[in-house]
């Protein structure tokens, strides 16, 4: 676009149609003219960059315009200034809405001709269309000479223009009766126009006194006109200065790193090659005028709202939000911004910074500091769980054993108590069944590692009591299974593992009070890349599990949570203890496995589990018991444990089993026994406190008799102790509370090795 006349030339006539039409009259004049692309304006700091023309350019000297905007100008001025020549009325405003006190005064004192001189130097400034030349001067006229560029269009609209500015001036400098004319003009075939201004000459006295007078005022008004001269030519320097200051602006402002950007307005009114790049933006053009606010992400817009309501008066100018690119998707943007000065008005000049990556890392960083806390809440609450169920299946031992010898002991026919005796049988496994989730949930629960195919668990399931019962509650719940006929088999154990089929399933149908479908699949597959919420992962074939639903789903606070112990959201007294989802992580973990839960609120949940496979074949499982042929012969054993209840029901069990029973209540006691007397096997608690545990117990009586049988009895699952007594020669490990058919298959199992 041209530069052809300086945009200082329409302050004024912006003033003045503000100031006698309205905010609506410098609409009106504007109409058609800015935001369109037919008229753009350059840069005033990078002239290679063009913006579309705006009412903010207008009036700083430091934009210019096209001989072809002025025309267009005009035209709407006569659209709105509807009096006889309004382009002469508009320019008679646009001088006096323009110039300062100070101007006026500098009028008055230098006279009309004087004015005019400084009149043709300042359009040499602000106009590159024509050269402006006195010709003529009187005391009572001035006739002035312009001629335009070749290729200016000239049309009357600019000569009246012309007319209006001159007569203006000239009244300005005090003189009365002012008059102007064109005396020759371009459109009449001329080369150039004349404008002549009169006015009345004052009589001889008073150009005399007046002479004398502006004399008088210019010899002792000389340091003032001197030191006007001075600020003039200091203002010119500091001009050159700060245009030089801008450029320097200019290419910090280019080449700077961070994405930087200037709005006025809320506006983007300029933006660095480095906010292009990680915007998505090709050309400045793109984006200059939008509100910065349409850059902004949806959700986060009212953060720049509630800053622009309190701007300036923000301590903290660091936030963070996120940005749109031009493709639509968003960025993580750190953000500093300060207020400066540019063309007169207040701007912002931002400084954006993608942190994207730098989010993504103080989330992982988030993550994994979430993972360590849970972790170290499950332990502590698995260290105090481990505790409770090690008191309560001593307790519960009582519970589940004595009703055992009660039914062994009832004459046939006997339902009068058989019935109640059973019911507190089955109630004391079912409490012991509590027990173990507290201690799979204390990662002291695995009591068996067998080789099983998770198919057979599933299917066991399905076919299970417990089944049946949820169908009752959910009987619009419907079961999809897919599996794999040809899954590989796990290592693991399968109380554990059908216990968090069935917790998974449970959790399902009670998503979907209303029905739905339940799909449970199952795969082999190889995995050689970390899985969703794990870092590392062990590279090899894994058999997989995935148990989904279409109901509720769950939501994002909740998903955080679920594997917590005693959380739950479902149905007291149908759905359990609350330890189901603990008991499943728990189960996971101790099989050496993953889990990663798919859900969002509306859109059901998936649970998909990893566990590693295995070649070997799976275990078929035991036939019936016959406990006849497994009774005792007379054979002696010890029973070495710290709780009366425990030795007492041990004794019970094994002298009805037919074998010569001996209780001890500590380690101590029992290497004592020993010392004097032999028996055929030990039945050992592993762990008494105070004193000797059932690991130190065996060791000091190997010492004295190195052939000495032994099991290993304990409310706790399997540990290292255990496994190093199993090492010295104990044999099966009987886990509490124990039923009278494992106590018979363990002790027999032991004497006939």
């Amino acid at each position: 676009m041209d530069r052809d006349i300086c945009c200082q030339n329409f302050k004024g006539l912006i003033a003045y149609i503000r100031n006698h039409y309205g905010e609506q009259g410098v609409r009106d004049i504007l109409e058609g003219l800015t935001d369109n692309p037919r008229f753009r304006i350059r840069d005033k700091f990078d002239p290679s960059v063009v913006h579309p023309v705006r009412e903010t350019h207008l009036t700083d000297p430091a934009y210019w315009v096209s001989n072809e905007f002025s025309l267009a100008l005009f035209d709407n001025v006569k659209k709105v200034v509807r009096v006889p020549n309004p382009l002469i009325e508009v320019g008679i405003g646009a001088v006096r809405e323009s110039l300062s006190k100070r101007t006026l005064f500098a009028a008055r004192l230098l006279g009309p001709v004087a004015t005019a001189r400084q009149a043709a130097k300042i359009n040499a400034r602000f106009n590159k269309t024509k050269d402006v030349k006195l010709i003529d001067s009187s005391d009572d006229s001035m006739t002035f000479e312009l001629r335009y560029r070749p290729g200016f269009k000239v049309t009357k609209d600019v000569c009246h223009w012309n007319i209006g500015i001159y007569t203006e001036v000239a009244r300005l400098t005090g003189v009365t009766n002012v008059t102007a004319e064109e005396t020759g003009c371009i459109l009449n075939g001329a080369d150039h126009c004349v404008f002549k201004i009169t006015w009345d000459s004052a009589p001889w006295h008073k150009r005399l006194i007046r002479g004398l007078t502006n004399r008088l005022i210019r010899w002792t008004m000389k340091d003032l006109i001197e030191e006007y001269e001075t600020t003039v030519h200091e203002r010119d320097q500091l001009i050159d200065r700060l245009m030089r200051s801008e450029q320097k602006y200019r290419t910090l402002f280019e080449d700077s790193p961070d994405a930087m950007s200037l709005t006025t307005g809320g506006k983007i009114i300029d933006i660095n090659p480095a906010w292009l790049k990680i915007h998505g933006y090709a050309h400045k053009d793109d984006i200059l005028g939008v509100d910065v606010k349409n850059i902004v992400h949806p959700e986060d817009r009212k953060i720049l709202s509630t800053r622009r309501k309190t701007w300036p008066h923000i301590e903290d100018r660091f936030y963070r939000l996120r940005d749109l690119r031009n493709d639509g998707s968003s960025l993580e943007v750190e953000i500093y911004s300060f207020q400066i000065m540019v063309g007169g008005n207040v701007s912002i000049l931002t400084t954006v910074r993608d942190i994207t990556e730098l989010k993504r890392t103080e989330e992982s960083q988030k993550q994994l500091e979430s993972r360590i806390n849970r972790a170290e809440k499950m332990e502590a609450l698995g260290t105090l769980a481990g505790g409770v169920a090690h008191d309560l299946n001593n307790i519960l031992s009582g519970i589940v054993g004595y009703p055992d010898l009660l039914l062994m002991q009832l004459p046939p026919g006997d339902d009068l108590l058989k019935d109640p005796i059973q019911a507190i049988k089955e109630s004391g496994l079912k409490a012991a069944a509590i027990v173990q989730d507290l201690l799979t949930l204390a990662r002291r629960g695995v009591t068996s590692n067998r080789i099983v195919n998770l198919n057979r668990v599933i299917e066991e399931y399905l076919k299970s009591p417990e089944f049946d019962k949820l169908n009752a509650y959910y009987p619009h719940a419907v079961i999809e299974t897919h599996l794999n006929p040809g899954l590989m088999n796990v290592s693991g154990s399968p109380v554990h593992l059908v216990k968090t089929v069935m917790n998974l399933v449970t959790n399902a149908a009670e998503a979907m009070p209303d029905g739905g479908v339940i799909s449970i699949r199952t795969d082999n597959v190889y995995v050689d890349r970390p899985i969703a919420g794990y870092d590392e992962i062990r590279e090899g074939d894994y058999v997989v599990l995935t148990i989904a639903d279409t109901g509720v789903g769950i939501a994002a606070e909740d998903k955080e949570k679920i594997f917590e112990p005693f959380y739950t959201k479902k149905v007291m007294g149908r759905s359990g203890t609350g330890l189901g989802m603990a008991v499943v992580w728990g189960t996971v973990k101790d099989h050496n496995g993953y889990i990663n839960l798919e859900s969002s609120r509306g859109k059901g949940a998936c649970f998909t589990i990893y566990l590693p496979a295995t070649d070997r074949e799976a275990f078929i499982s035991d036939a019936a018991i016959d406990l006849e042929r497994i009774r005792g012969k007379g054979e002696t054993i010890l029973i070495v444990d710290d709780i009366a209840e425990q030795r007492d029901i041990a004794k019970r069990m094994l002298t009805y089993l037919g074998y010569a029973a001996t209780v001890a209540a500590s380690g101590e006691h029992a290497v004592t026994y020993i010392r004097e007397h032999s028996c055929d096997l030990l039945l050992l608690d592993m762990i008494m406190d105070p004193g000797m545990d059932g690991l130190d117990t065996y060791r000091k009586i190997l010492e004295h008799r190195p052939e000495q049988r032994a099991i290993i009895s304990s409310g706790y699952s399997e540990t290292d102790r255990v496994r190093e007594a199993q090492r010295l020669g104990a044999g099966m490990y009987l886990k509490k509370p124990y039923t009278l058919e494992a106590l018979a298959v363990a002790v027999r199992e032991a004497l006939d090795l």
